[in-house]
């Protein structure tokens, strides 16, 4: 039995030279064969991409001195409102799993 699930997340990179900051969405597909062997795959547009920490260049200096942040750790936004119950458990149950 396989498991496959996507996720889609964010990374906010910074140039080390010029100071540039700039996003990037990511879908990114998870797979598992329930031996515990694992494949993620990362895809931008719709195609495969490499991971989000390897080989960047800034899109202003074109230099490759550059800093990968998931958005959760890179910008520092107002914090989310309070949501229901069912919601926190569930955020629970990922961090467990370490999906979160």
């Amino acid at each position: 039995m396989q498991d496959a699930w996507s996720s889609h997340e964010v990374w906010v990179f910074e140039c080390l030279n010029c100071t540039t900051t700039w996003d990037e969405e990511l879908d990114v597909r998870h797979y598992g064969d329930g031996h515990g062997n694992a494949a993620v795959i990362y895809e931008r547009g719709g195609q495969p991409c490499t991971t989000p920490w390897v080989d960047r260049s800034c899109p202003n200096c074109q230099s490759q001195n550059v800093k990968a942040l998931s958005a959760a750790k890179g910008r520092h936004t107002e914090a989310p409102k309070v949501r229901s119950g069912s919601d926190v458990a569930m955020v629970f149950h990922l961090r467990r799993m370490h999906a979160w």
